[in-house]
């Protein structure tokens, strides 16, 4: 795999774990957002699950 290729999707990761983190302090805490909505907290935490999991596929397809 390219390492122009590796660093991107780790670039995304990352983006996307922070984005699942803050949602999930805003739900408990009500920090980041100030608790705006749990349906959009719901909403940003499936769909940051979501694009881990698919780079965690494209990893393994990848090898």
């Amino acid at each position: 795999m390219s390492t122009g290729i590796r660093r991107l999707l780790f670039a995304s990761a990352i983006a996307a774990g922070l984005v699942a983190l803050m949602s999930i302090t805003d739900m408990i805490v009500g920090v980041p957002f100030a608790g705006f909505s749990t349906m959009m907290d719901v909403m940003f935490l499936l769909s940051s699950l979501l694009i881990i999991y698919m780079i965690r596929q494209c990893f393994q397809e990848l090898r």
